[in-house]
Formats: C-alpha cells, structure tokens, sequence
C-alpha cells in the first residue's frame, strides 16, 4: 500500500508540474485594465489563452500581469464583459500604461471580435507574435473593462495542444504568473518526504 501511495505522489508531482499559468484577475472600472508582456517570444510562440468572468467574490492572484485604472471622467454604462487584444512593442519601454502612450505600438489585434463588442468569454491562441530575430520585441496581451463597474476574470495562459511544437508549457509571460497548483507542490513533497522517512527508518 505504502509503494501504491509512493507512486500516486510521484505522478501528482509530475502531472502538477505541467499545468497552465493561471489566475483571477481584476478588471478596473471605466476602461481600466490588466494586461501581461514577455520578452521570451519563442516561450509564447505556441501558446493560447482562455479568459472568461468570473465570480466578483474569487480571490485575486497576487503577481499575477499588471493593472491600470481607468477614467471616470468618461461616461459609461453598468454591464458584464470585456474586450482582449494584444499589440507589440519594445522592451525598452516600462510596462505602464504611460509608456505604452509613448510609443507606437504594431501587430494590434482584437481577439474574438471584441474590437466590436465585449464578451464574457474568449479562447484563442496567441496571434501578432514578432519575428525572433526583431530588435527588443515585446508581446503584450490587454483585457479591458468598457464598463462603469469593477469585474473579475479568470485568465489561463497555456499550451497550444494542437501545436507541433510542444516546448515551454510552463514558461510563460513575465509577471510572475502563480501557478495555481504551487502550495499544493510544497505539500506533496513534505508527505512524500515524511513516507521515505518511515520507510527506510
């Protein structure tokens, strides 16, 4: 029995050290945003995301992309949604909002045709990746909030499983996306310990 439970933490180990970056995120009133840049384009390069709402009452994961408020000065409506894109930029420019405004960003595209209007869900591989060989390239994905009122997200960044290329499932945007499955690592290890502690004293 105590081999079976053996085998059983091992498989969990290497089963837990695969799994997406993911998170719940907030998304600022009145246009504010969260959004994740990475320099490692080739980590990215067989990537996709899933985003959809989420409960209002989900913890937040901490280190997880950057924020930026939004400007209510600008009227807006009460609703449920957001809107996605991504763009590419240079590394030599602060992950702001404010840095952003300073320079002029390309490969802007709207996923899931939020560039018409806002949904609550959104799946896609990543799309508008620089070349490689690019000077200082930096892909950015944005999810926005058009409305008047705070909401959360649920946001999966992974692997493409239809890719040919399947490297780099755990490395990801910078940000220090926290896998959700971290804590739960830490505990496997301790019991697997304590089991190898009994068995051979």
């Amino acid at each position: 029995m105590k081999i079976f439970i053996f085998l059983f933490l091992v498989f969990q180990i290497f089963t837990n050290s695969t799994t997406a970056q993911s998170g719940v995120v907030i998304l600022p009133p009145y246009g504010g945003a969260w959004f994740n840049c990475t320099t490692d384009i080739a980590a990215v390069a067989n990537q996709s995301f899933s985003i959809k709402i989420t409960d209002d009452l989900a913890p937040i994961t901490p280190q997880f992309g950057v924020y930026h408020g939004g400007n209510s000065s600008i009227e807006r409506i009460q609703g449920i949604g957001f809107t996605v894109n991504s763009l590419v930029t240079s590394s030599k420019v602060p992950d702001t909002l404010s840095g952003f405004n300073n320079i002029q960003p390309y490969n802007f595209i709207y996923y899931c045709d939020t560039n018409l209007i806002a949904v609550t869900q959104c799946d896609s591989p990543f799309m508008g990746l620089p070349l490689q060989n690019q000077t200082d390239p930096e892909w950015c994905i944005f999810l926005s909030n058009p409305f008047n009122n705070s909401q959360k997200a649920y946001v999966s960044l992974s692997h493409d499983i239809t890719s040919t290329n399947a490297i780099n499932i755990d490395k990801i945007v910078r940000g220090n996306a926290e896998n959700i499955n971290k804590e739960h690592h830490l505990l496997i290890l301790l019991i697997l310990f304590q089991m190898l502690w009994e068995y051979f004293y």
